[in-house]
């Protein structure tokens, strides 16, 4: 699935195809899948006719990915794709890591037993998900279960915008990690099940340390990689 072509993946994508943000849906998801790769140029006449858009909603779509540190306005270079270094990875993590487990400690005691469940039947799904954009949004959601009985919505939406940097090597890192991430997601919820708040903080920091470190060593490897090419 991630071969498809940018027009594929908008005729696939439900929603006002002219509005700025489900433009920047698409594109998002695109940078996401690396149909645009890190560091290219975004021509925008040449997006906007591949999107049946006009250029006006177009800007503010690549507008819109800007402020999420996805896209870069150069000059009289216009828009980019922007890359991700390996010491930036490990730094959105670090602030990724301190927000999440704040917002567990918060939502502890809060946490029923039905959103255990809801929980528990993301984690079944994501079990059988081949596609890293949709295990990605379970994830996601996996993790906001837990979080939002904290009632911090500003801290939420910082953490969403923090994952939407990191969240574009998903297509790469997601194989490396998978089956070991799932294994800490379910020891999660287990210990937030049997109401161990110290070792359910203790596991989230350790998962979010794994998947950080695994990140970087991916990103390390793809860099050899294209030096040696």
């Amino acid at each position: 699935m991630d071969e498809m072509t940018l027009e594929e993946l908008a005729s696939r994508m439900t929603g006002d195809s002219t509005a700025p943000y489900f433009i920047a849906a698409v594109l998002r998801e695109a940078i996401y899948r690396g149909i645009l790769p890190e560091g290219r140029p975004l021509p925008q006449a040449q997006l906007a006719l591949r999107l049946g858009v006009s250029p006006i909603p177009l800007r503010e779509a690549l507008r819109l990915l800007e402020t999420e540190g996805l896209v870069a306005f150069q000059g009289y270079r216009g828009a980019m794709v922007t890359t991700l270094s390996v010491e930036e990875a490990r730094e959105l993590y670090e602030m990724v890591s301190a927000l999440e487990t704040n917002l567990l400690r918060i939502a502890f005691c809060r946490i029923t037993a039905g959103i255990v469940d809801e929980a528990a039947r993301t984690l079944d799904q994501m079990e059988g998900e081949e596609d890293c954009i949709r295990w990605r949004d379970q994830n996601q959601l996996f993790h906001n279960l837990l979080y939002e009985p904290a009632d911090r919505p500003l801290t939420l939406d910082m953490v969403a915008r923090l994952r939407q940097k990191t969240d574009r090597n998903i297509r790469s890192h997601l194989a490396s990690m998978r089956i070991e991430s799932q294994r800490q997601h379910r020891r999660i919820l287990d210990l937030v099940a049997s109401h161990d708040r110290e070792g359910a903080l203790m596991a989230l920091a350790d998962h979010l340390s794994y998947t950080s470190n695994d990140l970087q060593a991916r990103m390390r490897r793809e860099g050899c990689e294209r030096r040696h090419r």
